[in-house]
């Protein structure tokens, strides 16, 4: 009785071994493998698929490096979509295919910092484009020798240096993404980061009488200020006029452009004003607004 007992542990001993080796080699699937090697391997007409020990995926990688390698023949890419999650509720690493025609580019790669969506560049350099009209009358005094005289203002006064304010803006992107590197409150422009920027921009006045005296003219300038706010360049157009056209109805139209190529370190900001004497001194003059504000149009390229 006890040899028989002995027979029977012996056996189940045996029989627990035999289903540990078979539970262990069933615990390696080939799809088209006969004998695989690793813990999954498929077959296809390209190459193999594998999973290995490591938990590291390769499509026609023998051997994969990361936790998922692409690397295998000549067609190794991945694609992916969009998706309408949050950043935060897609998580940290997360790639989205944002399909959004703009300026230069049919669409774009963003990926998730955990909190916002953040947009990488598209093929080739990165550029800022600024575009905006102007179809209002602000202005802001900032110089003057009279100081009650500084402050917003409709229309552009003779001879006080004037910011352009509240301009339309029609575009402000980097590189087909939109941003807000312009402020079009203030028509101040803020370098996002270093480089040389091609800015232009022209205004136009009412038709008026310019009224007799000497240097009759019109500046268009372009001030550029450091992240601190200090002023370190200004780069004008001065147009000159007749001294006197005459009496009404000798009206001509009145304007000027700027047109520069400057170099802005991150954080300078550019700003466009005008400083005008074609009326008596403190005289205001109004914009020709007409055509949507064609004769008043900024644009800002980076280069």
């Amino acid at each position: 009785m006890m040899v028989s007992k002995n027979k029977i542990k012996r056996c189940i001993s045996t029989l627990l071994i035999v289903s540990l080796q078979v539970s262990y080699i069933n615990a390696q699937i080939g799809i088209g493998v006969p004998n695989p090697t690793n813990p999954v391997e498929i077959k296809t007409n390209a190459g193999n698929i594998v999973v290995d020990p490591s938990g590291r995926m390769g499509v026609l990688v023998a051997n994969p490096k990361v936790a998922m390698d692409l690397r295998g023949g000549t067609n190794g890419s991945v694609a992916i979509g969009n998706t309408t999650k949050t950043a935060a509720e897609a998580g940290a690493g997360t790639l989205r295919y944002v399909a959004s025609p703009a300026i230069g580019v049919k669409g774009y790669l963003e990926f998730s910092d955990g909190s916002s969506w953040v947009s990488f560049f598209p093929k080739g350099k990165p550029r800022i484009i600024v575009m905006a009209s102007k179809i209002t009358q602000d202005t802001y005094v900032f110089e003057s020798a009279v100081p009650s005289e500084i402050g917003t203002k409709s229309g552009v006064v003779q001879r006080r240096s004037s910011y352009l304010t509240n301009w339309a803006e029609k575009l402000d992107s980097d590189s087909g993404v939109p941003t807000a590197n312009f402020n079009p409150a203030t028509g101040e422009f803020i370098a996002p980061r270093d480089g040389v920027y091609f800015a232009t921009f022209t205004f136009a006045l009412q038709s008026s009488q310019v009224n007799t005296g000497a240097n009759n003219q019109t500046e268009a300038i372009w001030e550029v200020r450091n992240s601190a706010g200090t002023i370190t360049q200004r780069v004008k157009t001065n147009n000159g006029y007749a001294s006197d056209t005459g009496g009404s109805p000798n009206a001509v139209p009145v304007g000027s452009a700027c047109t520069v190529s400057v170099y802005l370190n991150k954080g300078d900001k550019l700003r466009p004003f005008i400083w005008i004497t074609v009326a008596f001194d403190g005289t205001v003059s109004q914009f020709d607004t007409s055509g949507s504000g064609a004769y008043n149009s900024l644009t800002i390229v980076e280069q």
